[in-house]
């Protein structure tokens, strides 16, 4: 699927202030899954120094450096890609054990990915909740993956909450309402109880035209033979040709597409507003 996306993210400030440092996670990765057509990052102000690099987990990123004052910082990235994951479940277990849960990683596989089995957030209530959702999956590791993106779909209530990390896994259980990266969190928390290796994807999710859209998370799990699987629990879908990544992580608030501050000698406030365009330049079907 060719896919283009607009991202905008806009910072006002009440005063001129010094920026620090900024990191932005707006490009997305090239791989078997996805090619990149076109990549365009427009900042406002013109930076000082803007440098690309690749960050610890392998993401690309871009470092800005402002000088100067300002009283705003707009970001604008702009892509046209080719995704091309079309049947996600296009893959063999290997070793074939690895199919049914609880499993060993081998002993390399286990130095690689011992950052995203590391637990966090996971609580008795956490633990019995991913150990009757495997019950329920006869405990195959597909059928677990893909049950539990049906019962946080049905389960929670999907609410829009644009700023601020993802909420402690148990807070999902006990609200029954959060956004996106709230339901990742708590995905990501019940693979991590049972053996799976896990970690936090952001992006872009091309669903309805009609829908309002914006920045997105989904979970991906490290499944031997298959490699990094994309889950998405609050849509209910196993990730394949409609997702863009832009970066992913073992802990969730390294993958945020700006990350920055900024000094001042007195008080100041500061407003943030971001639009997300996602649209298909796929032609049109002539029937």
């Amino acid at each position: 699927m060719k896919l283009s996306v607009r991202h905008e993210l806009l910072y006002t400030y009440s005063d001129r202030v010094l920026l620090t440092p900024h990191v932005l996670l707006l490009h997305p990765p090239t791989n078997a899954f996805l090619r990149l057509e076109r990549f365009q990052l427009h900042v406002d102000p013109q930076p000082d120094k803007l440098v690309a690099t690749i960050d610890a987990e392998g993401n690309d990123q871009h470092l800005l450096f402002h000088y100067q004052p300002t009283d705003h910082l707009r970001v604008v990235a702009e892509m046209d890609v080719e995704t091309r994951l079309d049947n996600p479940f296009d893959f063999v277990f290997h070793p074939t054990e690895s199919g049914r849960i609880p499993f060993q990683y081998s002993d390399h596989l286990k130095r690689v990915l011992q950052p995203y089995l590391v637990p966090q957030g996971i609580t008795t209530l956490v633990e019995q909740f991913a150990r009757q959702v495997a019950s329920e999956a006869g405990w195959e590791t597909l059928a677990f993956l893909t049950h539990l993106d049906e019962v946080m779909r049905r389960g929670f209530a999907y609410q829009i909450r644009e700023t601020g990390p993802p909420m402690p896994p148990e807070h999902l259980l006990l609200e029954r309402k959060g956004s996106c990266r709230d339901y990742v969190n708590l995905y990501m928390a019940a693979c991590r109880v049972l053996g799976l290796a896990s970690r936090f994807v952001s992006g872009y999710y091309f669903g309805s035209p009609k829908e309002t859209q914006e920045l997105h998370a989904w979970a991906e799990v490290y499944l031997p033979g298959g490699g990094w699987r994309g889950f998405d629990p609050t849509n209910n879908i196993t990730v394949a040709d409609a997702h863009i990544p832009l970066a992913a992580s073992a802990i969730p608030k390294l993958v945020t597409p700006i990350a920055g501050t900024f000094t001042h000698r007195g008080p100041v406030q500061s407003e943030f507003e971001a639009q997300v365009s996602v649209r298909s330049l796929e032609p049109e079907a002539v029937f």
